[in-house]
C-alpha cells in the first residue's frame, strides 16, 4: 500500500472520529435537561406539570437590575412598569402589567420572564414553603383572576388549592375537600384535581357499601369512573366496581 492511500485512509479515519462526536454531542443537546439550582439540585423554573411538591420553591432568585436589550421604546416602558411592581412586591399593580405583556404575547421575551418568574419564587418561598395558605391562595388568585394564562401563578394556586382541599379530606370534611377539587378543575383538568376527587369519591362509595346503600355506591362509582387518575387510584376504582358486581 503506497503512501498516498494510507494517507487517505488516515483522513477517512479522522473524519469518522469527528462524525461520531459531533453526533454524541448533538444527542446530548437535544436531551439536556431543565436548568438546576446548583444549590438545592431542583428546578430553578417550574414547568406546568405534575411536580412533587418538595420541588416547588426553594430557590432564591434575587431580583436585579434587567437590562433591557434590543427592546422597543412600549416594551422598555411596560418592563419598568413591571419592574417596579415586582420590587414593591405589589401584586394588584404586577397583574395589571402582567395582562399587558400577555395581550402585547411579550411573555416570551427573557427580560419579562425573568421578572416574572422571580416574583413567583418569592410568593413560593415566603407564603407556601412557609405553610402560609391564605396568602398563598390570595395573591396567586389575585394574579390568576387578572392573567390565567400565567402559569406559575396558576399553579400556585393550583397546589394551594389542593392543600386546602387535602385538610380538609383528612378532617373528614367531604363536601369541602370537593368543593376545593372542583376548584380547580374548573381551572383545569390536572392530577391535583383529578386525584384529589377520586379519594373524595373511593371514601364515598366505601360509606355508601359499609352503609348497605349500593345504588348511591353506583352512583358515585359511575360519576368518578371516567376521571383520569393515578393508576393506584384506578385499581382501587376497579376493585369497587368488581365489589359492586358492574
Amino acid at each position: 500500500m503506497n503512501s498516498e492511500q494510507n494517507t487517505q485512509k488516515y483522513i477517512s479515519f479522522i473524519i469518522v472520529i469527528l462524525l461520531i462526536v459531533a453526533g454524541v454531542f448533538f444527542f446530548k443537546s437535544k436531551n439536556a435537561v431543565a436548568p438546576i439550582d446548583n444549590q438545592n439540585g431542583i428546578p430553578v423554573e417550574i414547568i406546568d406539570t405534575e411536580i412533587p411538591k418538595e420541588d416547588l420553591g426553594n430557590v432564591d432568585v434575587p431580583i436585579t437590575d434587567i437590562p433591557a436589550t434590543n427592546l422597543t421604546t412600549a416594551q422598555e416602558n411596560l418592563l419598568s412598569q413591571l419592574k417596579q411592581a415586582v420590587d414593591a412586591r405589589n401584586f394588584e399593580s404586577f397583574a395589571n402589567v402582567l395582562l399587558d405583556v400577555y395581550k402585547n404575547e411579550w411573555a416570551g421575551i427573557p427580560e419579562f420572564t425573568s421578572l416574572e418568574s422571580s416574583l413567583y419564587v418569592y410568593a413560593t418561598n415566603e407564603y407556601w414553603v412557609k405553610g402560609d395558605l391564605a396568602n398563598s391562595l390570595r395573591i396567586s388568585t389575585i394574579v390568576y383572576d387578572k392573567v390565567p394564562e400565567a402559569w406559575r401563578f396558576r399553579y400556585l394556586r393550583i397546589v394551594t388549592l389542593e392543600k386546602y382541599g387535602r385538610n380538609a379530606f383528612n378532617a373528614g370534611d367531604l363536601a369541602g375537600a370537593e368543593d376545593y377539587a372542583m376548584k380547580i378543575l374548573q381551572m383545569m383538568f390536572r392530577p391535583e384535581g383529578t386525584n384529589l376527587m377520586a379519594d373524595i369519591y373511593i371514601a364515598k362509595i366505601n360509606a355508601n357499601i359499609t352503609a348497605g346503600d349500593t345504588e348511591l355506591a353506583k352512583s358515585n362509582l359511575g360519576y368518578i369512573w371516567d376521571y383520569e387518575v393515578s393508576d393506584d387510584r384506578r385499581a382501587t376504582l376497579t376493585n369497587l366496581r368488581t365489589q359492586l358486581g358492574l
